[in-house]
C-alpha cells in the first residue's frame, strides 16, 4: 500500500513539474537566398544605404505572428525571431544586393555608418503576413535617393508559397519574398545608374 501511494505521489509530482516548466523556445532567422542572380551590368562600385525600414506594428515584435483568419492572428510565444525584423530585413536585403554587383558597399541606418552613400533606400513594409503551411505575403514600397536628391519610388506585392509545414519553411519563404524585393530594388538602382 505504501508503495502504491509513493508511486502516485511521485507521478503527481512529475506531472506538476512538467506542467510548471515553460515550453521550449525556438528561434528563427532570415537569411539571404543561397543562389543569387549574376552581377548586374553597370557601375560595379556602388554605395547604398538601406533604411529606415518601417514595419507594421502587428509584426514588429519578437514572436512569429501567424495569420489564422481574415481578421485574426496568433502570437506564437514559443516561436520567435532570433533578431528584430527591423535589423534582419535590411541585413538580408543588403546581402542579396551584394549578389547583384561585383563590388558594392551596402550599409544600414542601424549600423552607425556615417560615410555618405550614392544611393539611400527607405523601405516601408506594409504587409509581412505568415500563414503556416500555405504562404507568406510581402507588400512593400520604397523611395530611392541618389546623391541626396529624390530619384524614384516603387512598390511591390508578393505572395510566396511555403514549401513545407514547419516554421523553418515559413522563415525560408520570407527569405525568398525578400529576395524578390531585393531584385526589384536592384533593378531600380541599375536603371538609375544607366540614366543620364
Amino acid at each position: 500500500m505504501k508503495t502504491s501511494v509513493r508511486v502516485i505521489v511521485l507521478t503527481a509530482t512529475a506531472l506538476l513539474c512538467a506542467c510548471a516548466s515553460p515550453p521550449a523556445e525556438h528561434f528563427y532567422t532570415l537569411d539571404a537566398v543561397a543562389h543569387g542572380s549574376p552581377p548586374a551590368p553597370g557601375n560595379s562600385a556602388l554605395s547604398i544605404r538601406l533604411g529606415p525600414v518601417n514595419l507594421p506594428e502587428m509584426v514588429d515584435r519578437p514572436q512569429l505572428v501567424l495569420r489564422s483568419g481574415p481578421n485574426e492572428v496568433r502570437l506564437m510565444e514559443a516561436r520567435r525571431w532570433a533578431e528584430s525584423l527591423r535589423s534582419a530585413i535590411p541585413r538580408v536585403i543588403g546581402s542579396n544586393l551584394k549578389r547583384q554587383w561585383q563590388d558594392v558597399q551596402v550599409s544600414s541606418t542601424l549600423d552607425g555608418t556615417t560615410a555618405p552613400a550614392r544611393y539611400s533606400v527607405a523601405i516601408d513594409i506594409l504587409r509581412f503576413d505568415s500563414t503556416l503551411g500555405e504562404a507568406v505575403e510581402l507588400e512593400a514600397r520604397w523611395r530611392i535617393r541618389r546623391d541626396g536628391k529624390s530619384l524614384q519610388a516603387g512598390s511591390m506585392a508578393w505572395r510566396e508559397p511555403v514549401q513545407g509545414a514547419g516554421y523553418e519553411d515559413l522563415a525560408a519563404a520570407h527569405d525568398r519574398a525578400l529576395a524578390s524585393l531585393s531584385r526589384q530594388l536592384a533593378t531600380s538602382i541599375n536603371a538609375a545608374e544607366r540614366a543620364p
